[in-house]
């Protein structure tokens, strides 16, 4: 696929955690910027190219520029999972790649280390998760799963406590929760929720209080507990 935006270009190339095939910069960057570009793409292919070849290949005119050539985020693992404070969102059910990437965003900005997913595949649509997550997509740790249940039994045996996102009459008010060391927090489907093997394997059920019927996207609520995290906890080291 073919990702464009000066800021999405940078995050793939800076953390390679893709497989990237050619690096594309218009003809006439020769600033600052473009040279940073040059530098973290050293030992790729790299080609210069005109206005007009650069909007044909983008499929846009708002690339700024700067085009990459690559493939699907490469998950991360277990080994590379930090030690201590450690904030993680568990997202099942969110499809749509802005949705997501708009999630990545948010978390990333207010010191989460990382997202578990199911291993959705999005093609070529991963450019807007991409660009919609301004480069998070890159920089978080991102487990993408095969079995979901399975690999958040793993996060939880490494000393994590799993928080469902859950209205239910045993849960607690997201205002009156504390929030552990090393906590992952689990969102799902605005419409769904989350499944049963997540719930029943979460310490802590959790829930937003508001007065709307209108029930939160998955985007909002999982603004509002990373918001509540983060004036906890600020961000981890």
């Amino acid at each position: 696929m073919i990702v464009s935006g000066k800021i999405s270009v940078k995050a793939i190339l800076k953390e390679r955690k893709r497989e990237i095939s050619a690096v594309y910069i218009l003809d006439k960057h020769h600033d600052k910027e473009s040279r940073y570009v040059l530098g973290i793409a050293q030992g790729l292919p790299i080609e210069r190219l005109d206005r007009e070849a650069m909007d044909q290949l983008a499929g846009n005119t708002s690339h700024g520029g700067y085009l990459v050539a690559c493939g699907p985020r490469i998950s991360d693992g277990f080994d590379t999972l930090k030690q201590g404070q450690l904030a993680l969102m568990c997202i099942e059910g969110v499809t749509d790649p802005f949705n997501l990437g708009e999630i990545c965003r948010t978390v990333a900005s207010l010191g989460f280390d990382g997202i578990v997913t199911p291993n959705y595949d999005f093609y070529d649509n991963e450019a807007k998760l991409i660009r919609a997550s301004a480069g998070a997509s890159e920089s978080l740790w991102w487990l993408k799963s095969d079995d979901l249940a399975h690999d958040m039994t793993i996060v939880k045996e490494n000393d994590v406590r799993i928080v469902a996102a859950y209205r239910g009459d045993e849960s607690v008010a997201l205002h009156h929760y504390t929030m552990p060391n090393r906590v992952c927090i689990a969102l799902g489907g605005a419409l769904r929720g989350l499944s049963r093997s997540l719930l029943d394997l979460s310490d802590d059920h959790v829930r937003i209080d508001y007065d709307a019927r209108v029930s939160l996207s998955t985007v909002g609520a999982a603004t509002s507990f990373a918001y509540e995290h983060y004036r906890q906890k600020g961000v981890s080291e």
